[in-house]
């Protein structure tokens, strides 16, 4: 992938390579009346020196962070942190960077992978949870397991994101097409809505913004119960005013890092539909 398409993409979807980067981004959404998660960019860990630097690197956004009039909220990967060589491993260092987000007041969205870590990583967020009120998890509507785990964590008054996924699956795993994927989306966030745990609505597909803002407003689901989220800079900018204007509680999600390269490089080539958009807004944007 030419660099400077990759890099296209980084200066829309990265807020930058500093935590500096970062704040002043979710400075700027919360004066607009955005709330914010923040991300570090990161690369698979291969020893668990690397995973140590990732958990200590998380340590320091929080207590960085902690300073700065904006958003408590972080989201992090369980391989950065050592998943993919031992559970325990990442178990162990997501345990200490929720310990600081706690005692900081912040809350924590331990992000959803490809499938094959999908039960590691409820197990360790079912575990962390009997710990610590402010955490989180996300399920991915393209997985066909996907109505046994949100049943299971609505049962539990689990906070949880939704979204649709984004890692090539088999099809006996994942549902493969547009509409299925759809279909079952909204079974899952109208499962979340209705059993009145906290769901956040990941989404940039405007028919299931709108479907299920109007499911929201005939159920009458109290706003400090869900939430609409969206990636920075995808172009739904306007929609996302309108859910806010609406009174809608609305959060951008903030990668940010040293690593955008090997980060949207890798994203480019998982989606071909986004680097063929990447391509499309460059002569669009006369960039």
């Amino acid at each position: 992938m030419p660099r400077g398409i990759v890099k296209l993409f980084s200066k829309r979807y990265i807020a930058g390579d500093r935590i500096e980067d970062a704040i002043a981004t979710c400075a700027h959404l919360k004066n607009t009346g955005f709330e914010t998660t923040l991300d570090i960019l990161g690369e698979a860990i291969s020893t668990s020196t690397e995973a140590a630097a990732s958990r200590d690197a998380y340590i320091n956004l929080i207590q960085t962070v902690s300073h700065h009039p904006v958003s408590k909220n972080i989201s992090l990967k369980p391989t950065a942190l050592g998943l993919g060589l031992d559970p325990q491993l990442a178990l162990d260092n997501i345990r200490a960077i929720i310990q600081v987000a706690d005692e900081h007041g912040f809350f924590v969205r331990i992000d959803m992978e490809d499938s094959p870590y999908t039960t590691k990583t409820l197990n360790i967020y079912n575990t962390l949870r009997q710990e610590f009120p402010r955490i989180g998890v996300v399920i991915q509507a393209y997985l066909h397991r996907s109505d046994a785990d949100v049943k299971a964590i609505a049962a539990t008054n689990g906070n949880l994101r939704i979204c649709k996924g984004i890692y090539k699956e088999a099809h006996d795993i994942a549902f493969q097409d547009k509409d299925g994927v759809r279909e079952n989306y909204l079974h899952l966030v109208k499962t979340m809505l209705k059993s009145g745990a906290y769901v956040g609505i990941a989404t940039h597909d405007i028919y299931l913004i709108d479907t299920l803002e109007a499911f929201i407003h005939d159920q009458a689901i109290p706003p400090e119960k869900y939430e609409f989220q969206a990636l920075l800079g995808v172009p739904i900018e306007a929609r996302l005013a309108r859910l806010r204007e609406a009174g809608h509680t609305v959060r951008i999600y903030v990668p940010f890092g040293e690593q955008w390269y090997a980060y949207s490089s890798r994203r480019l080539r998982e989606n071909p539909d986004v680097a063929g958009y990447v391509i499309k807004n460059w002569f669009k944007f006369g960039q």
